[in-house]
């Protein structure tokens, strides 16, 4: 971003408070990738930057930049879209968390990733719309790690090379720390036990237009398998869990939390 006054469409991954009148904001912009920046007075009045800065917010958004900061400051936003329909869900709601913090979680700052940008934006408004249900983040999940260099390996496997045709044992495995799936022989035992449908489902949603994604329908076996793999290679490549993640888990099992609470 070149010094002084950037104007860039952005989507809204997150805010934390800095002082008790501005926000630290993390955006996803099309022309800079991720961008943090600090909205003076945000917390103080909303009036300048009335529903802009609400994770997730499409916005269009005036960015100034100086070598004094690594933070670029927020000088205006117009809200393109606020996604009032998702936050209205909160299961929706915390699919969407899931995706801005993985987002925010595989990027980094100042470099510009159209396609990114996009996926992000195409996937919020489906998830608005509540098209495919439980398999969008998954797909998202997986495409969005192939476009930020984390693509796993899922067509064979990651250690003979051969196609799992080939490879013979029946059950493969996946294996984070190798990065792929792994055949019966070569793992040992080790690794999330997989089936070749689902490793062979996930390859296809790296690779297919969200039209055609929107229209598959995984049976609920693929889907608790595809969540456990991406769960854990997640986990692994970023060094942690995410934190919406977690909030998406306790919805999903409330009992099991509440359960754990009072132990």
């Amino acid at each position: 971003m070149k010094h002084g006054s950037n104007t860039a469409r952005a989507i809204v991954l997150g805010a934390t408070d800095y002082s008790e009148s501005d926000l630290i904001l993390t955006f996803y912009t099309e022309e800079f990738g991720k961008v943090k920046g600090i909205a003076k007075g945000a917390r103080r009045s909303r009036r300048r930057f009335v529903g802009t800065l609400d994770a997730p917010a499409h916005i269009r958004g005036v960015f100034h930049a100086s070598d004094r900061s690594d933070l670029v400051r927020m000088e205006a936003a117009a809200l393109v879209d606020a996604f009032s329909g998702l936050k209205s869900d909160v299961v929706r709601y915390a699919n969407a968390c899931c995706m801005l913090e993985l987002v925010s979680e595989t990027t980094r700052e100042g470099q510009a990733n159209s396609c990114i940008y996009g996926l992000l934006l195409e996937f919020l408004r489906l998830m608005e719309a509540a098209v495919a249900g439980p398999a969008l983040l998954r797909f998202f999940e997986i495409k969005l790690m192939a476009l930020a260099g984390y693509q796993p390996h899922l067509d064979g496997c990651v250690v003979c090379r051969q196609g799992f045709d080939q490879a013979g044992g029946g059950r493969i495995y996946f294996s984070s720390e190798r990065g792929g799936t792994v055949c019966c022989k070569c793992s040992g035992g080790l690794g999330l036990p997989l089936s070749v449908g689902t490793a062979r489902m996930l390859s296809s949603a790296a690779r297919l237009d969200t039209d055609k994604l929107a229209r598959l329908k995984p049976a609920p076996g693929m889907l608790e398998e595809s969540a456990r793999l991406l769960d854990d290679f997640i986990r692994h490549q970023i060094g942690r869990e995410l934190k919406a993640r977690r909030f998406l888990a306790r919805l999903a099992n409330p009992g099991s939390f509440s359960a754990k609470a009072q132990a």
